[in-house]
């Protein structure tokens, strides 16, 4: 009794110390952190842009809209009236805007610097105006094609005070048709980290709490809700301790931990408090009742924990990126805590004195489920062959429909204020996805004429390819000097028929002033092509890519050589590639644990059926999120693994009775196990990210199938019919 007692002492203590742990763990909310790309493509790319590009540092943009438009001079006027606000504001080191951008032209004698918009004549203004498409190059930075939106700069190293944005406020620009949207990642990210914490313990909490409710409601027993609860907050607890001590950052991957968890506690416990009532009767010490429920248990609990063990660890294998490793390695110990807790801590606090499980009439739910294995018995020369075809079809289905996907749009919160100006900003500005093309001279300049003529023809053909929002390259640069060679002539830009060394001399010293920081280094032997397009589905984007490298290898030479790069170009590559690694980790998961019941059982057969019942329920999640057009990504997949412990769990302990003939299923413990779980994740709909609420359901309909198929359809793989009663242990 003292030893028992410590043990409940020890999970009382470890639970507050595991959920302190969870709230010092540093969230990771930097969006680029998510990107999939291995960690030495990234640093390879970061290498090659800090060449060039130097850093930035209090740069804050605000999207300003106007359900008009910015069309008039007075619309104009009043954008002048707003970046001269926050010009004297304070914490605001400079702001600009198309309203006060000086433009400059070469004069006869001198260099001359005028207005690019003169607001003070009006004939003029309108004529610039008129000009818009052929001064493309500038007004796309600033204003929307639809003229509904304009950008603001301004360089507040301190960020901008609450102070200053109501005093913006006082203007009552909404009387004039102008909303300002704020575009400050550390606001968002903040947003974002306290969300992520929140939509964690919330979900959680909901989630256990339906879970214990559905789980009283079948065994009207305190003790056993209590002591799940318990279990379960203790597992997750302990891993939260585990990452702690491991430094770990807690990323939006991690969310699907407790939910894994929960899952896995919630099954191994249940059954072994079905096992501890079916020996209550028999057992006459502590130690007899036991050793009974390990023997019960002892195979199907580890094989089931084993089998999601590799799982996690084939996405350890094919992870190269931090965060990967670090949510496959949480998994791992998760799964790991959860077994051993389940082996070591759940069975030893079994006793004769205490039963967890109070009801013991469970006859109308074992006669329902009699006379549907009846039913399905008696049709088992059609209804296996169906099953099969029904399988293989839906297997063939998904896979010629399936479409990986991925987006910075999963991490996006639904209803936030802070996302709609970032939103407008990659719809109307610079897209929802970037790519660049990284150029490298080994003889010569990026300012010869023979190299210009080269990059125009990619320019060309990435125009082609992708219909850019915006694209910024060495001949953009080029064009803009000849322009201003002549006086701003909209029609001089150009790349000039002849460019000299005295000419390419000037385009070096003056790149600062055309816009080619970042672009191209102060050698001129390094430079990129940045351009940025309007959302496309992963297959789309990844096709443009490589028509795309087609027409860089033609371009490559000796001399010069061109590499397809970027941020969101990187992590499209690796979403793909990982997806379809983390699929391959799923089918090896229900092939493993088939695996495992073979050389168990010594039966081929009963091992294929392990693996048939387990792949449709996956299979049907992924067709049912086709239907609905759901994206498949590495986060959802994630998701489905969550489904596939389930699935599995449930196979292995029916298949691991070792029953003769005549003996029961202990249908007991999985139908309450399939029914509160799937009660349990209807939790999912309260999420903040749009993504994830609709899981509730594709589990539910998941977890449905899981159970059908495991009940009716796989004793055809054991060829015996199953039997529901309370005969047998």
């Amino acid at each position: 009794m003292k030893t028992k007692s410590l043990r409940y002492l020890f999970i009382a203590c470890t639970i507050p110390l595991g959920f302190w742990a969870v709230s010092t763990l540093r969230l990771e909310t930097n969006i680029n952190a998510y990107n999939l790309a291995s960690d030495h493509d990234i640093a390879a790319y970061e290498s090659f842009v800090a060449a060039m590009e130097p850093p930035k540092s209090g740069e804050t943009v605000m999207v300003l809209e106007k359900t008009t438009g910015w069309k008039t001079l007075p619309d104009f006027q009043l954008l002048q009236t707003i970046t001269a606000f926050w010009g004297e504001q304070p914490e605001i080191e400079k702001a600009s805007s198309i309203s006060n951008l000086q433009y400059p032209k070469q004069g006869f004698f001198r260099v001359q610097s005028e207005p690019f918009l003169d607001l003070e004549n009006a004939t003029r203004f309108q004529k610039r105006l008129d000009l818009a498409e052929r001064y493309a190059d500038i007004f796309s930075k600033f204003v929307s094609r639809n003229g509904r939106y304009t950008l603001l700069f301004v360089n507040a190293p301190s960020g901008i005070s609450p102070a200053s944005v109501q005093a913006l406020e006082n203007l009552n620009l909404q009387k004039q048709g102008v909303r300002v949207h704020y575009i400050q990642y550390d606001l968002m990210q903040n947003e974002l980290q306290s969300t992520m914490r929140r939509d964690t313990i919330l979900l959680a909490a909901i989630s256990l709490g339906l879970i214990l409710i559905g789980f009283f409601g079948f065994t009207y027993s305190l003790r056993g809700l209590a002591l799940i609860g318990a279990m379960v907050a203790f597992n997750i607890a302990a891993t939260f301790l585990a990452m702690y001590a491991l430094s770990m950052q807690f990323s939006l991957q991690m969310i699907t931990i407790p939910c894994i968890i929960t899952v896995l506690s919630f099954t191994d416990i249940m059954h072994i408090l079905y096992h501890q009532q079916k020996a209550q009767a028999t057992a006459k010490t502590n130690l007899e009742l036991q050793q009974h429920i390990l023997a019960a248990v002892r195979i199907p609990l580890f094989l089931t924990s084993l089998t999601n063990v590799v799982g996690f660890l084939v996405f350890l294998i094919f992870s190269n990126n931090t965060q990967l490793f670090n949510f496959s390695l949480a998994a791992i110990i998760g799964v790991t805590i959860a077994y051993l807790s389940a082996r070591f801590l759940v069975i030893r606090l079994m006793g004769i004195e205490r039963v967890f499980i109070k009801r013991t009439n469970f006859e109308r739910l074992y006669s329902v489920h009699n006379r549907l294995s009846q039913w399905f018995w008696d049709r088992k020369k059609y209804m296996l062959p169906t099953f099969v075809t029904a399988a293989v079809l839906l297997l063939a289905l998904v896979a010629a429909k399936l479409s990986i996907d991925g987006s910075e749009q999963e991490y996006a919160l639904s209803g936030s204020k802070l996302t709609r100006g970032k939103t407008i900003l990659q719809q109307d500005f610079f897209g929802e996805k970037q790519a660049e093309v990284f150029i490298s001279l080994k003889e010569g300049s990026i300012w010869d004429k023979a190299t210009l003529d080269q990059l125009e023809q990619i320019d060309t053909a990435i125009n082609r390819i992708f219909q850019p929002l915006f694209i910024n390259s060495p001949t953009v640069l080029v064009k803009r000097y000849h322009r201003f060679l002549r006086r701003g002539n909209p029609a001089a830009f150009f790349i000039p028929e002849t460019i000299d060394a005295d000419y390419a001399a000037q385009l070096k010293q003056h790149q600062s002033e055309l816009g080619a920081d970042g672009i191209v280094d102060s050698t001129g032997s390094t430079a990129r092509i940045l351009f940025g397009f309007g959302n496309r589905k992963l297959p789309e984007a990844r096709a443009g890519y490589d028509q795309l490298r087609r027409v860089l290898r033609q371009h490559n030479t000796p001399k010069m050589h061109f590499e397809l790069s970027g941020l969101q170009y990187l992590s499209d590559e690796a979403t793909h590639s990982f997806s379809m690694k983390i699929l391959v980790g799923l089918v090896l998961s229900i092939l493993f644990g088939s695996t495992l019941v073979f050389f168990y059982l010594r039966s081929l057969r009963k091992s294929l059926g392990v693996l048939m019942v387990n792949l449709f329920p996956i299979f049907f999640a992924l067709g049912l999120m086709l239907y609905l057009q759901l994206s498949v990504t590495p986060l959802t997949l994630f998701f489905l693994s969550i489904l596939l412990g389930i699935c599995v769990d449930d196979s292995i302990y029916l298949v691991m009775q070792n029953r003769k003939p005549d003996d029961a299923l202990h249908v007991v413990p999985i139908f309450i196990t399939s029914f509160v779980l799937a009660l349990g994740f209807l939790s999912l709909a309260y999420s903040s990210f749009n993504w994830i609420k609709p899981f509730g359901w594709i589990f539910l309909l998941g977890i449905a199938w899981a159970y059908l198929l495991d009940l009716f359809v796989l004793p055809y793989f054991l060829n015996r019919r199953a039997i529901f009663g309370a005969k047998g242990l």
